[in-house]
């Protein structure tokens, strides 16, 4: 296993450089059937799908990060920014924890606030948006743990998405 080169680490959490040794088990997590509905996202990819997905999330107006466990530096999600826009400073916030075994534990809500601090401190936004299906009751308790806030809601394909959003303290 490749040494990690961690951008912010918290208690539990660390957000880590995200490298395609890690595109196989987020292709993997993809084939849940769970995981898949919570995401709004019914394909699952190919292992094609996901390297060109890692290769988009390279690009400037997005950052993403592997979220790995420590210390014993286990892989779980993924987690960063889309639609990152540096003149307004704002961004949208996208984060999945893809591990079953790690659901339920607090890490998605230490692991938003790791990126949330990511965003206002070493990016200094103004503003971090996301957005969430309704129905996914448990993501939306984590983020207003972290003091997110609900600002919008739309019926989009038949479903509601949440829009939330936080501004720095």
């Amino acid at each position: 296993m490749e040494k990690r080169t961690f951008v912010l680490t918290s208690t539990f959490i660390g957000l880590a450089e995200m490298t395609a040794a890690d595109q196989p088990q987020f292709q993997q997590w993809q084939q849940n059937e769970e995981l898949r509905r919570l995401i709004d996202d019914h394909r699952i990819p190919t292992m094609e799908d996901q390297l060109n997905w890692f290769a988009r999330v390279q690009q400037p107006d997005r950052q993403f990060f592997s979220l790995v466990t420590l210390p014993e530096e286990k892989l779980i999600g993924h987690g960063g920014f889309v639609e990152i826009d540096e003149e307004e400073g704002v961004a949208t916030l996208r984060i999945t924890i893809g591990s079953p075994d790690a659901t339920g534990k607090g890490y998605g809500t230490e692991a938003t606030a790791l990126l949330t601090k990511y965003g206002f401190k070493d990016r200094g936004w103004k503003k971090i948006i996301l957005k969430v299906l309704e129905t996914n009751e448990r993501a939306i308790g984590a983020y207003a743990k972290v003091g997110f806030v609900s600002v919008a809601k739309d019926v989009q394909d038949g479903k509601t998405v949440v829009t939330m959003q936080l501004l720095p303290s």
